[in-house]
């Protein structure tokens, strides 16, 4: 997006030097969430792979799947509404926020290796910048990580 403005001097249109950015969604979490959340954890050997995402009104669609050979595990009131955790863009980085912390009827459910699922995650304020993350263990292990699940916002 190209803008111009007019110098009060000359008329000539001068150039509008703003850069737009866009937020880098694949910055990996911040480090905050290990050192409270996941402290005794290590990270992902077998990792979900985003396969698409599709945002209806205030809700996206999120489709994972385990391409690992490792059940993985995510917590959930339901198969898909993943706990959530969401960062915020402030000075240059994603950072740690909120979390969804209530835990009343949450229960683990699994992703087997070669299966995919539909996780429906929504923003949690009017944030510019913000993103949320999922977290996902191996089954049996003491291996759990954060992924990101969905993005939202442009800085200017």
């Amino acid at each position: 997006m190209l803008l111009f403005s007019f110098s009060p001097i000359s008329n000539v249109p001068a150039e509008d030097k703003r850069v737009r950015l866009t937020i880098p969604p694949d910055q990996l979490p911040d480090p905050a969430w290990r050192r409270t959340q996941f402290e005794e954890m290590v990270p992902l050997k077998n990792r979900p792979v985003i396969i698409s995402r599709n945002q209806v009104k205030d809700e996206v669609f999120v489709v994972v799947r385990n391409t690992g050979e490792s059940t993985l595990i995510y917590h959930s009131a339901g198969p898909e509404y993943i706990q959530s955790y969401q960062e915020v863009f402030r000075r240059g980085l994603w950072r740690k926020a909120n979390w969804d912390w209530c835990g009343l009827g949450k229960k683990d459910f699994s992703l087997l290796p070669g299966a995919s699922v539909t996780l429906k995650v929504r923003f949690e304020d009017d944030e510019r910048g913000e993103r949320i993350l999922g977290a996902f263990r191996e089954a049996g292990t003491n291996r759990e990580g954060l992924i990101v699940l969905a993005t939202k916002g442009l800085i200017w």
